[in-house]
């Protein structure tokens, strides 16, 4: 991203955020979750699918 003119450097860092939020919010635990709590939180990713 360094080399990229400056307007794609923002449309691709912006590209980039929502990637990385998405891919957050279905990998990370929801520790006040009480059924991710009890089972574990892999299986509701899982079953994200």
């Amino acid at each position: 991203m360094l080399h990229l003119p400056p307007g794609a450097k923002r449309d691709l860092g912006r590209l980039i955020t929502r990637i990385d939020e998405e891919f957050e919010r279905r990998t990370l635990p929801e520790p006040s979750s009480l059924e991710w709590a009890m089972m574990g939180w892999w299986w509701t990713r899982m079953r994200e699918r």
